[in-house]
């Protein structure tokens, strides 16, 4: 089989083309880990996402139409906040068994030879709960860093919004910064798994290495990475789409009883509620990673050259 090299200094055309052309050869055998591997996760995540919108749209219905709920407006709210705690581990799980198995994929990828692709689910699944295991502790050590930054931050934010004039010119480069700045999180987030499975390193390592490697490409890399969320946002708007119409459907559509929000549509809820997770995790993910990945290490390669010192050796061994 075909292998396209990761280890290879590319520019944003090339980048494009050949992340394309690797989702194209690899689709089979990348999806088809990932269903078979996370997929029992996705999709029991999906549904529970689903059950929760509806036990949302009820509440909201509670509040709308107390005569029609009477006492029990109370006790949806506490089954509510009891079962999104349940859903929050489990949608945490799900996305760091999903993050592995990809990030798995492409560090066996990229030190497999043509002869033995393509990958198959026995190349991942070995490595697939320490993977997981080490994606959780790193997500706790970047949340309490993160926390302790966020704090310093809003202290920041509260006292320069408490400056007259200052603080409407402080407002707009916010607005500016984070426009700038939230696609390079999001891209040094996906590398940074990335960096933890395949280099076996801390989260603080893990970002270090992303954001050195990416010094004199900030640009490029934040063009990438809008032009490739914009393709993909259209894509995850068409998996969000069918519960988007069920609730703009059940908020301006009164029933008989003069109520918009009835418990015969929660198997609606939960079906459009998974095609929607499944959607985001199962397709645009992987996608969204791959271009990640492949900017990663032409960024790499750049700077350290190691696709051609491997390729080096390989004819000194031969």
């Amino acid at each position: 089989m075909e292998k396209i090299e990761l280890r290879k200094v590319r520019d944003f055309g090339a980048l494009f083309n050949d992340s394309i052309a690797f989702l194209r050869l690899n689709f089979k055998s990348l999806f088809g880990i990932i269903l078979f591997l996370a997929g029992p996760f996705i999709i029991m995540t999906g549904l529970f996402s689903g059950y929760m919108q509806s036990l949302q749209s009820k509440i909201v219905a509670s509040s709308l139409f107390p005569n029609y709920f009477g006492s029990n407006g109370g006790l949806l709210a506490a089954d509510f906040f009891g079962t999104f705690g349940i859903f929050f581990l489990i949608y945490l799980l799900t996305t760091l068994v999903n993050t592995a198995c990809i990030c798995l994929f492409f560090k066996n990828y990229n030190n497999s030879t043509p002869e033995e692709l393509p990958l198959t689910k026995d190349s991942v699944s070995p490595f697939l709960v320490g993977a997981t295991w080490r994606l959780f502790y790193n997500v706790l050590l970047v949340t309490l860093i993160m926390f302790v930054l966020g704090l310093a931050i809003v202290g920041i934010c509260a006292v320069l919004f408490m400056i007259p004039v200052l603080n409407i010119l402080f407002g707009i480069a916010l607005i500016i910064g984070c426009l700038i700045i939230l696609p390079i999180l999001v891209y040094i987030a996906n590398v940074s798994n990335y960096i933890i499975i395949r280099d076996e390193v801390l989260i603080t390592t893990a970002i270090g290495k992303a954001f050195r490697y990416m010094r004199g490409n900030f640009w490029w890399t934040w063009l990438l990475m809008v032009a490739v969320g914009i393709s993909l946002l259209i894509g995850l708007t068409l998996f969000n789409l069918p519960i988007s119409i069920l609730n703009a459907t059940r908020t301006f559509v009164r029933s008989a009883d003069g109520v918009s929000y009835s418990s015969h549509n929660s198997i609606l809820y939960i079906i459009f509620g998974a095609v929607a997770l499944v959607g985001q995790l199962l397709f645009i993910s992987p996608i969204f990673s791959t271009f990640c990945i492949f900017n990663f290490h032409s960024q790499e390669e750049k700077n350290e050259g190691t696709g051609l010192m491997s390729r080096i050796d390989e004819l000194d061994i031969k």
